[in-house]
C-alpha cells in the first residue's frame, strides 16, 4: 500500500528537480571552483620542487661519498708511479716476467680507481691550465704554441674535478727577431753629443 502524502508535500517522480541557481550562488561556486585550480596548481609546482629537490640531494650524495675517498686515492696514485717507474726500469733490464707482474698490479690498480670515478687526464694536444702544470717550457719555431711536448708525471681527475694535474713540458713559439736595419728605418738619429734637439 502507497504511504500518504503529507499536505503540500510535492510528488516524487524518481527524476531530478532543476532549481535555476541565483547569480549570487553561481559566483559563489564559480570563486571555489577557481580556488581550488589555484590550489591544485600549487599542490603540483611544489610537488615538483620537490622531485627536483630530492633528485638534486641524491646527486650531491653521490658526490660527497665519491670526493670522501679523494686523499685516500691521491695516496695510492704514488703507488701507481712507482709501480710505472718499477715497469720502465725493469724494461731497460730485459726481465719480461718480473715486468709482466707489475704492469698486472698496476692494471688491478687502475681497475679499481677507476671503478670509484678516477680518469687519467689526456695530455695530447694544447695546454690547459686547469689540468696541466707547465713545468718547463721550450721554444720552437715549428711548433705550435702550448702543445705538449713532454709528460713528467701523470696527471688524473676525480669525475669532473682534476686532483692531481698532469706536470708537463710545453712548447713556446719562438718569436723572429726583428732584423736590425728594418728596427732603425723611418727613426731619427740622436745627435751625437748625447743631447736630444728639443723641437
Amino acid at each position: 500500500m502507497a504511504e500518504e502524502r503529507a499536505e503540500g508535500e510535492p510528488e516524487e517522480t524518481g527524476e531530478a528537480t532543476c532549481d535555476v541557481e541565483s547569480p549570487a550562488a553561481k559566483k559563489l561556486v564559480d570563486v571555489k571552483d577557481h580556488k581550488i585550480a589555484e590550489l591544485t596548481d600549487d599542490l603540483k609546482r611544489i610537488q615538483a620542487e620537490f622531485d627536483n629537490f630530492r633528485k638534486r640531494n641524491e646527486k650531491e650524495t653521490q658526490e660527497r661519498v665519491r670526493y670522501a675517498n679523494q686523499s685516500l686515492i691521491k695516496d695510492l696514485l704514488m703507488v701507481v708511479d712507482s709501480l710505472d717507474k718499477a715497469v720502465e726500469d725493469t724494461s731497460k733490464d730485459e726481465l719480461e716476467g718480473v715486468c709482466e707482474g707489475f704492469r698486472k698490479v698496476r692494471r688491478q690498480l687502475m681497475q679499481i680507481l677507476e671503478r670509484e670515478g678516477l680518469k687519467e687526464i689526456d695530455t695530447k694536444g694544447k695546454f690547459d691550465p686547469f689540468l696541466h702544470e707547465a713545468v718547463m717550457r721550450e721554444e720552437a719555431e715549428d711548433l705550435e704554441d702550448g702543445k705538449i711536448l713532454e709528460v713528467y708525471q701523470k696527471g688524473y681527475a676525480l669525475g669532473h674535478q682534476a686532483i692531481r694535474p698532469a706536470k708537463v713540458k710545453v712548447a713556446r713559439k719562438k718569436e723572429p727577431e726583428a732584423e736590425p736595419a728594418a728596427q732603425t728605418k723611418g727613426k731619427e738619429k740622436a745627435p751625437e753629443s748625447g743631447q736630444y734637439e728639443v723641437k
